[in-house]
């Protein structure tokens, strides 16, 4: 097998590959080579290759997952610091993990992402891969904007607010559930709509089908605005322009060596119904 290594660009070093990566890659017949450092998804993984492994936190599976999304292979991530939620493997459990993949034993399961392109009045159209989210937001001076928003060419809502949240399921974790948004099984196909601090009392977060294009564009008098991808690459957006997102024509597949379930991982990470912590809240499962 052959495996593509994506590493955090500082936290992971040569003594740290050296005595706790390589030696189980070897130990299994694995194959591997670095990918770069820095990078938006725009590289090319060598014939061959089998699967990915990232190491390092969230943000770093971020970047490997839009490689390996490309081209089909499957993506493990590892822990460097504390328990991530998509880097969900610890360095001491990666050896057993790598010999369960070479042997075929870890299943897989798929995600949708995201794919926004911006459409700019003066420039040819960009596009870019979000694992989580695609988010509008104003930038310069700190005035209210007015955002719109469609939904496969028809009118949604004119938002007034700070921007505009557009995440996958896997997203609903992230960004999407600190501006008030709906959390998602990550087996989910959906979008979702999150205004971020919108003025008004009755606004609320919207769950869209899969299929549908979601369309944000700034109101007269709102540009310039700023669009992120995964809150790294980054594109202005200038009067007329505006930013569509649909669900990726291919889906991320992601190793699931654990057994816990989506709820657990919700539990651990959000205390997630938790009324009271510890003990008495496992006894109350039962």
């Amino acid at each position: 097998m052959k495996a593509a290594l994506q590493l955090h660009p500082s936290k992971v070093t040569r003594r740290y590959l050296e005595e706790l990566v390589y030696p189980a890659l070897l130990a299994n017949g694995v194959k591997h080579y670095l990918l770069p450092k820095r990078h938006d998804g725009d590289v090319e993984l060598e014939k061959g290759t089998d699967f990915l492994i990232v190491i390092g936190g969230d943000g770093t599976f971020l970047s490997g997952a839009k490689v390996a999304v490309q081209y089909g292979v499957p993506v493990v991530g590892v822990m460097t610091g504390r328990l991530g939620f998509l880097c969900n493997v610890s360095i001491e459990e990666f050896p057993d993990v790598v010999k369960r993949i070479a042997e075929g034993k870890v299943p897989v399961e798929t995600r949708s992402i995201l794919e926004g392109t911006v459409h700019s009045s003066g420039e040819e159209d960009e596009t870019h891969l979000a694992v989580n989210d695609v988010v509008v937001y104003r930038t310069g001076s700190h005035r209210i904007r007015e955002f719109v928003a469609t939904d496969n060419d028809k009118l949604v809502a004119r938002y007034r607010g700070d921007g505009i949240i557009i995440s996958s399921s896997t997203g609903s974790t992230a960004y999407t559930l600190a501006a008030g948004g709906p959390l998602l099984h990550p087996q989910l196909d959906a979008i979702v709509l999150s205004p971020i601090c919108a003025h008004s009392l009755f606004t609320k977060p919207l769950v869209l089908p899969p299929d549908n294009r979601v369309t944000i564009r700034g109101a007269r008098g709102s540009y310039p605005l700023m669009v992120s991808f995964d809150g790294g690459h980054r594109v202005k957006l200038n009067s007329g322009d505006s930013i569509s997102v649909v669900s990726y024509s291919q889906r991320l597949l992601v190793y699931k060596p654990h057994d816990e379930d989506f709820y657990e991982v919700l539990r651990e990470k959000f205390q997630h119904g938790y009324l009271y912590g510890g003990e008495d809240a496992e006894k109350d499962q039962h």
